[in-house]
């Protein structure tokens, strides 16, 4: 009877007994290529884990830029989003973050105050904002009354805990055709700008957190049910505002490269869409923000599993993106609850350490405004 184990016979099917010389080469042979496969391993992860963190800062201070900019640099911001489009005042703005080597991001945002930019483009016609129900409008006025927001656990926008949270603020409706159109002008005028790094997108969300229940969204829903009879009622409204969402995300991305092919675009999802908050994948952005750890303050545990997320399934859908977790900061006591540099590095230490290598903060002006906050940025960027 043959000697051995399942594992390590000592002979073959026929009951021949292997030659101890050549069981010996071949296990070292086999033991030689688990070292190799481990060494590899420990190569690739020692590569992801060495390659630098770089930090983009929503908000720029245009008064006496080139302090500002100066200031941004020494805390290790390698990139800054504005919210100015218009392109004399970005050229100033490229030019003076360009002496410390930062790069400039203009942003496009579809909420309240884009009403002058409608008026403009179609004079005559209602901004086509989108629709809430009673009940949502209810608890807008609600939260809206006096200084609620910030005596109730409401989240700005962010993963809701109260029933019916809905955002004050109005958003255009994305399945308008007028609205598809809209931020064109403005992204020529973006792209005009010698210098200018790219295009960010910030506001592209529902009001309600999931839907809109405007006339033209319910005839294009009733239609997708129909087209799409596999799918749950409620799969398929999940679904198809998704999909518009990301459509017109998409539409207007795809429109910048076409006016200019090296213009980058970064975004950052807010406010949250609650069926699937992390659905940032399914952009076609080349540094898509999604949030890891928000103003309110999340469990450790759950900043963790969001930047796994958020970083490891960045390209499931577009080999161009890049996952960028967000963190949200502002130093206002009393309104929001109050980060202290403690905190603020555990926040940043959880999201590096679990793989997210690119991070946004907004706002950049409040994290460099706060002495102890802004070292906590400066130990982990400035290279």
């Amino acid at each position: 009877m043959c000697e051995g184990t399942r594992a390590w016979p000592l002979c073959d099917q026929a009951g021949a007994r292997w030659p101890a010389r050549e069981m010996i080469h071949m296990n070292y042979k086999l033991l030689c290529l688990i070292a190799f496969l481990l060494f590899l391993a420990a190569s690739v992860g020692l590569t992801q884990n060495t390659k630098p963190v770089t930090l983009t800062g929503w908000g720029v201070r245009e008064k006496d830029l080139d302090a500002f900019m100066a200031e941004a640099a020494d805390t290790g911001f390698d990139s800054l989003i504005s919210g100015n489009n218009d392109p004399v005042a970005l050229q100033r703005i490229v030019e003076a973050a360009a002496k410390h080597h930062i790069r400039i991001f203009s942003c496009l945002t579809p909420m309240g105050t884009i009403d002058k930019l409608w008026a403009s483009n179609y004079p005559g016609r209602p901004v086509p904002w989108q629709v809430m129900n009673e009940d949502e409008e209810a608890a807008r006025k609600f939260i809206a009354a006096g200084s609620n927001q910030y005596l109730i656990p409401y989240s700005f926008g962010g993963e809701p805990k109260l029933t019916n949270e809905v955002l004050l603020t109005r958003i255009i409706c994305f399945n308008d055709l007028d609205a598809r159109e809209l931020f064109k002008p403005v992204i020529d005028g973006i792209a005009s700008v010698p210098g200018i790094e790219g295009v960010a997108f910030d506001g592209f969300g529902y009001q309600n957190y999931h839907r809109c229940h405007c006339e033209r969204c319910e005839k294009l829903l009733a239609e997708y049910k129909q087209k799409h009879p596999e799918l749950k009622p409620e799969e398929a409204e999940v679904a198809f505002f998704r999909d518009s969402m990301v459509d017109y995300v998409n539409y207007l991305a795809d429109y910048a490269r076409s006016r200019n092919k090296d213009l980058k675009t970064t975004i950052h999802i807010w406010p949250v869409f609650t069926p699937e908050p992390l659905y940032g994948n399914r952009l076609n952005v080349d540094l898509c923000g999604q949030t890891a750890a928000w103003y309110i303050l999340w469990p450790e545990e759950k900043i963790a599993e969001y930047s796994r997320i958020i970083s490891g399934e960045a390209r499931k859908y577009h080999q161009r993106q890049q996952g960028v977790g967000m963190i949200g900061y502002y130093d206002l006591p009393g309104k929001f609850p109050v980060k202290d540099a403690a905190r603020v590095d555990l926040e940043l230490k959880t999201m590096i350490d679990n793989g997210c290598r690119s991070i946004q903060v907004c706002s950049s002006i409040h994290a460099m405004n706060n002495p102890q906050i802004r070292a906590v940025f400066k130990k982990w960027f400035k290279q």
